[in-house]
């Protein structure tokens, strides 16, 4: 009887530089899955020891020690049975130079080191700052299963790898740590498809999850069998510890296997806000969170989000009206909080409002009401939405979306203000898909704020209108100016006027220098704002 290999893949959520926590969850992983009967392999996602990315960590000299320590911590609890695969840091031993790779382990030794070949250094990835480029590929024979190892971008990138004469290979076993980016789950699987496709072997894609500053990484690792047959995927945004047997070189045929085809966008879009929120939060230390809520669209979908993933008593929403607010805004900010069950309070701006603007009466004698005093009321709002979360430690919650931010529609140090931002990379129109989604599951958001028309309400019949195009207009100006990264000429040939798309662009020009300033949020588009992409604040570039 041929003998059965047990293969865990561990979809792990690592905090990072947190090498003692990594590693003792790293070996309780490995402890919980101890058979002395049945060999075994182990896998963790690319970087699992230290997380993805410690940036500039990395270059410091007490983190690579701690990095060997922990390496020769987690080598001292692999059995002879059991073959364990981790991403980790691997320095020279004179520390001149530094490796993405995979450790491979076996009965308390340190078997081989893969090192990744294909460093991107695009987008939000920066590996050719710290990484040295790997140069052999690696594959290893365990119950005459031959098995290659790559980290991360070989595997877009195989055949540039095959061509270096890897030999033919059973399983393919690929470590990483891929960032989620709307469609980003379903081009993975077409990609690896033709691959498998052409190479002949089996799939297994594992991949971290959880979220790390502005990146979260989605999971949804999933095993594919020389065929391109999708035979299962792990769930998406959330941590997994997945078995399975591989025999006589394929994936047993007496495992149960759960294959989820079907993608909902929408539903992973949420997801990815949900996570990304919650541990830029919790691995912070950071407990309750606070934010303004208008009546309006975008706080009251940010609302939603706060209350599926904290408790109802560590959120609190404040309605801060001025004299231009609408009882509506009142109404339906009261009806969301009482719907939810979360506090709220109401302050008035209305004496601080007075207060700012007698103080600068002098000053601005003779000059007439403009922007300034739409954006004192931002800017008060900002003021006390700060000093309740500097007195009750609740982190601030911004609330404005990729639209508004694009153009400047924001006033800083007003609504602007904020710890983290879970809508910034989220269009205007994605926020009214995102909120009838998540009506659909529950009513969590009164259908009267969907429906109304946007406002700021910092002036008398004040609507968005007035000052931006219609959002499902804008939206598509911004999305090819943005994403598609096209010229004024391309975009008017999509059918927009040409002082329409010159207005749009030159708003997303000038507003550069408050974008920088803006808090950190969730990323998931292919072109988000941060270090996504990186454009002067001063240009005269004419686009």
């Amino acid at each position: 009887m041929k003998e059965k290999v047990e293969v865990v893949i561990a979809q792990f959520n690592s905090i990072v530089g947190d090498l003692c926590g990594n590693t003792d969850k790293i070996i309780n992983i490995i402890t919980e899955n101890r058979s002395l009967d049945i060999k075994k392999i182990i896998i963790f996602p690319e970087l699992a020891l230290c997380g993805y990315s410690p940036e500039d960590l990395l270059l410091r000299k007490d983190f690579s020690i701690a990095v060997k320590s922990s390496i020769e911590k987690i080598k001292e609890n692999v059995g002879s049975n059991e073959y364990l695969i981790l991403g980790a840091p691997n320095y020279s031993e004179d520390m001149s130079e530094l490796w993405n790779s995979a450790y491979i382990m076996n009965n308390k030794k340190i078997n081989h080191i893969y090192n990744k070949q294909f460093l991107p250094n695009y987008g939000v990835f920066d590996e050719k700052r710290y990484f040295s480029k790997g140069n052999s590929n690696f594959v290893i024979d365990i119950n005459n299963n031959k098995i290659c190892i790559l980290v991360c971008e070989d595997l877009w990138n195989f055949q540039n790898l095959y061509e270096k004469n890897l030999d033919d290979i059973d399983f393919l076993i690929s470590i990483n740590a891929s960032p989620f980016e709307n469609t980003k789950v379903s081009k993975r699987i077409d990609v690896f498809k033709k691959i498998v496709e052409k190479y002949n072997f089996n799939l297994i894609y594992l991949n971290s999850v959880g979220g790390q500053d502005e990146i979260v990484f989605d999971g949804s690792s999933f095993l594919m069998d020389r065929n391109s047959n999708l035979v299962h995927r792990c769930n998406t945004f959330k941590e997994e510890n997945y078995k399975f047997f591989i025999l006589d070189k394929e994936f047993s045929n007496d495992n149960t296997y759960r294959v989820e085809t079907n993608i909902d966008e929408l539903e992973d879009l949420y997801g990815a806000i949900k996570v990304g929120t919650y541990d830029y939060i919790k691995k912070s230390n950071l407990n309750g969170v606070l934010l303004g809520l208008s009546g309006g669209i975008d706080s009251a979908l940010t609302l939603a989000i706060a209350s599926d993933i904290f408790n109802k008593n560590d959120i609190e929403a404040v309605l801060l009206p001025s004299i231009y607010t609408s009882d509506l805004s009142i109404q339906l900010a009261e009806e969301q909080c009482n719907l939810l069950g979360v506090n709220f309070s109401t302050i008035s701006i209305k004496d601080v409002d007075n207060a700012i603007n007698n103080t600068l009466k002098q000053r601005f004698d003779g000059l007439s009401r403009d922007i300034t005093e739409e954006n004192i009321q931002a800017r008060a709002r900002g003021l006390l939405l700060m000093s309740i979360s500097n007195k009750t430690g609740k982190i601030l919650l911004t609330t404005g979306n990729k639209s508004e931010l694009a153009v400047g529609y924001s006033t800083l140090y007003g609504d602007m203000s904020g710890s983290f931002a879970p809508l910034k990379d989220i269009y205007k129109t994605d926020v009214y898909n995102l909120a009838k989604f998540r009506n659909k599951i529950s009513r969590v958001i009164p259908e009267g704020v969907i429906e109304r028309l946007p406002t700021a309400e910092l002036a008398q019949d004040q609507y968005d209108i007035d000052t931006l195009p219609q959002y499902d207009i804008l939206d598509k100006i911004l999305k090819a100016f943005i994403e598609e990264k096209k010229s004024l000429s391309e975009i008017c040939d999509l059918g927009f006027e040409k002082s329409l798309v010159s207005n749009v662009i030159n708003m997303v020009i000038r507003n550069e220098y408050k974008r920088r300033q803006y808090a950190p949020g969730v990323k998931v588009s292919e072109k988000s704002f941060g270090r996504d992409r990186r454009f002067p604040i001063v240009s005269r570039f004419k686009y």
